[in-house]
């Protein structure tokens, strides 16, 4: 609810209706004292910054660079988009697992970042500008993108030993 637009989510009451809990004597009133009781528990705290948002930003700064290289070959136009569909789908993958909660937001979105220029056999992997822009020596990021990088070979066997296309990736993220 507190990502989404308010016209997108149901009015209480219809929420209530749906979900049947209007059966078991809940109320507009008391769905709302709920909530309150929720958030003063967190202490108004709600704000949690995933990894898709810094991947947001570290692509609009830049995350592929003219000097690099592609399966060993010039960069070719569409690898911007390749590396976003990459980045999002690894994204999408480790939201689905709750061990990738152990990492910082910005630490996990620089490993998904070097995950997703690995997938791509982008050269070189990790460079001095994207330690720049994330905070991260490739060194830092081991820990995760291994824990990124196998969970991908688990879920997708057989992906991480070959060159896949974002086409590819579309197709397996619907699996």
């Amino acid at each position: 609810k507190y990502e989404e637009a308010e016209e997108h989510c149901p009015p209480i009451p219809d929420l209530l209706q749906l979900t049947k809990l209007n059966v078991a004597g809940h109320t507009s009133y008391s769905f709302r004292e709920g909530e309150l009781d929720v958030l003063r528990y967190l202490g108004w705290r709600l704000r949690a910054i995933p990894p898709i948002h810094f991947i947001g930003y570290f692509l609009a700064k830049g995350s592929v660079f003219v000097d690099d290289t592609w399966q060993g070959r010039p960069l070719i136009e569409k690898i911007p988009k390749y590396v976003k569909k990459y980045t999002e789908f690894f994204c999408n993958l480790t939201l689905q697992e709750y061990s990738f909660q152990q990492y910082l937001p910005s630490l996990l979105a620089a490993a998904i970042l070097l995950a997703s220029r690995t997938a791509l056999q982008l050269e070189p992997r990790w460079r001095p500008e994207l330690v720049r822009l994330t905070g991260y020596e490739e060194q830092d990021l081991s820990s995760a993108f291994q824990h990124v990088w196998s969970y991908y070979d688990e879920q997708f066997p057989g992906h991480c030993s070959r060159s896949i296309s974002p086409r590819g990736v579309n197709m397996d993220i619907s699996r």
